[in-house]
């Protein structure tokens, strides 16, 4: 079956120190989630270079219930728990969540809090144009399918979000010129050879998502971060 995989990126360093790798594993297998902290790392692994973990995340909320001896409606707290997984690749110097910007958000906010060592995030500049330019220039074989386009404008005679197939790669390239940093998403056919290829969609801020079989998730990831990062960069 396939599944779409969301994922940002941004670029970690860390700063004055020999052996991170030890201190970040040993620091998140003794952090369990906890109620006080409302969070806590599972899944904790490291191999081939790459910490992988689960964060356990504890979000307040409120619900109306209905109090029928009072025909009133009260007001109630309640706890929903959710998780994701984070990555730090020391071989690309990357930090990446399998999620969105607020997942990126939030674990950037636990390490904050947990970690008493000296490090760097930087958002990844990475965009449509910068990623077709990318692959062009790696001759590897990609198709544009779509996109999406913010203050576009057609002769000044029609301005504004434009949304289309492309059917043309000549034009689809020409848009990715004219339009860069306007492009909103951008959605390209990744053929890998003959029989194998995936869907991608590039957005801003470092985040992306392709479609791929579950089993296909860990070998397209690696393809990706090969093509658009440079190891220890």
């Amino acid at each position: 079956m396939k599944r779409v995989k969301s994922l940002v990126f941004h670029k970690i360093n860390f700063l004055n120190l020999e052996s991170p790798k030890t201190t970040l594993l040993e620091t998140m297998l003794s952090i369990n989630f906890e109620e006080n902290l409302g969070y806590g790392f599972t899944s904790v692994d490291f191999s081939e270079n790459v910490l992988s973990a689960r964060v356990i995340k504890r979000t307040s909320t409120f619900i109306n219930d209905y109090d029928n001896s009072t025909n009133e409606f009260l007001r109630k707290q309640i706890f929903v728990f959710s998780e994701f997984q984070f990555f730090i690749d020391f071989d690309y110097n990357l930090l990446y969540v399998l999620g969105g910007q607020s997942q990126m958000n939030f674990i950037k906010t636990v390490l904050r809090n947990t970690l008493q060592m000296e490090y760097q995030i930087d958002e990844v500049n990475l965009n449509a144009s910068q990623f077709y330019e990318l692959v062009i220039e790696k001759n590897i074989d990609v198709q544009i399918e779509q996109i999406i386009i913010n203050r576009f404008n057609y002769n000044n005679s029609m301005v504004g979000r434009f949304s289309g197939h492309v059917t043309n790669q000549l034009i689809g390239s020409e848009l990715i010129g004219s339009y860069k940093s306007d492009i909103v998403k951008i959605s390209f056919c990744v053929k890998l050879n003959d029989n194998e290829q995936f869907t991608l969609q590039v957005l801003p801020n470092g985040s992306i998502k392709f479609l791929s079989e579950i089993d296909e998730f860990d070998f397209i990831l690696d393809y990706l971060k090969q093509i658009i990062f440079s190891k220890n960069g």
